[in-house]
């Protein structure tokens, strides 16, 4: 059974070794200068490395040479074309971090700590669509035997990344073995109930600064009372309406780790605007207390540091 695998983040490198290990892995596709590559060439895998859509095109000859049976797709981050999809002979397997339909698109990791739903994992056949196509496998993953727990009140996009890539890996070998014997079903997805996840910007990361300020002191008031005080295309508030703010923040401040992180800005005496970014906080007693910060220009340091260093900080929006 000849696969090839689509990838590029090092998240990716538990799966690779485990098509490696336990199938028959002949190429990968990524980008230049990834874990990936390095991997492919010191495993004398052939490997192929476009820089855009054209050149993926331009692969599909080379691809057909190599007779593949089938192939893998997991953060590969070009949008791969029919034409390349199309070519193995039971076609081309995506992985997706949620229970689609639900959570399609670029986001899905982010939005399953922002919103505090459980974690998913989704294998499907790939198609022209958003993450549309049939499901093959699907799972709900709260531990695997090699996998720590996951607790989704502690996890950060990272960690999560991580354990929910360690997790189908272990799987993977089996789920390829029973969809190509027919043992796995694919099922159609319920499109009528899909929910979709968008890109994230740095801009995204924003928290004005009098939220930051009300969830430290224990409000109780939910990210509809601010609405206002958000940019008109803020990511935070389409979902999260009614979710209570001290909540949110910490919540945030997990899922756009490592990026784009969550920042603010902050008034130095006397009167210099600054940003500071969130790097870690925790929720006490129904308030939102800051453990790691780090000011623009600066390394970070612990709040308790930070304070003793700028006693007459100011949170402000202006």
């Amino acid at each position: 059974m000849k696969i090839i695998f689509f990838g590029s983040s090092e998240y990716c490198l538990p799966i690779l070794s485990t098509l490696k290990a336990n199938l028959n892995l002949i190429a990968a596709v990524t980008k230049s200068d990834t874990p990936i590559e390095l991997f492919a060439r010191k495993n004398d895998i052939s490997v192929f490395t476009p820089r855009d859509k054209n050149e993926l095109l331009n692969l599909a000859d080379k691809i057909v040479k190599l007779q593949p049976d089938i192939a893998v797709v997991a953060d590969f981050g070009l949008i791969i074309p029919k034409v390349i999809f199309e070519i193995p002979k039971y076609k081309t397997l995506n992985i997706h971090f949620s229970r689609l339909p639900k959570l399609r698109g670029a986001s899905p990791v982010q939005y399953t700590i922002l919103t505090g739903e459980t974690a998913w994992i989704s294998v499907i056949i790939m198609d022209e669509g958003m993450d549309t196509g049939d499901i093959v496998w699907q799972r709900e993953i709260k531990q695997c035997s090699n996998v720590p727990m996951i607790q989704l009140n502690n996890e950060t996009t990272e960690s999560l990344y991580r354990k929910l890539f360690n997790s189908v890996a272990s799987e993977l070998p089996s789920i390829i073995k029973q969809y190509i014997s027919g043992e796995l079903k694919p099922q159609k997805q319920n499109h009528s109930q899909a929910t979709y996840t968008k890109i994230f910007t740095r801009s995204n990361g924003f928290i004005p600064a009098d939220l930051i300020h009300d969830a430290m002191s224990g409000t109780k008031k939910t990210v509809q009372d601010y609405i206002n005080k958000f940019p008109n295309n803020s990511i935070f508030i389409e979902s999260l309406l009614n979710c209570n703010i001290v909540t949110f923040i910490e919540r945030a401040i997990r899922a756009l780790s490592p990026w784009p992180g969550v920042w603010t800005t902050i008034q130095i005496f006397p009167k210099q605007l600054k940003r500071l970014k969130i790097l870690k906080a925790h929720i006490d007693n129904d308030r939102l207390v800051l453990d790691l910060v780090q000011l623009e220009g600066k390394k970070p340091v612990t709040w308790k540091q930070f304070k003793e260093g700028y006693p007459e900080v100011k949170f402000t929006n202006k």
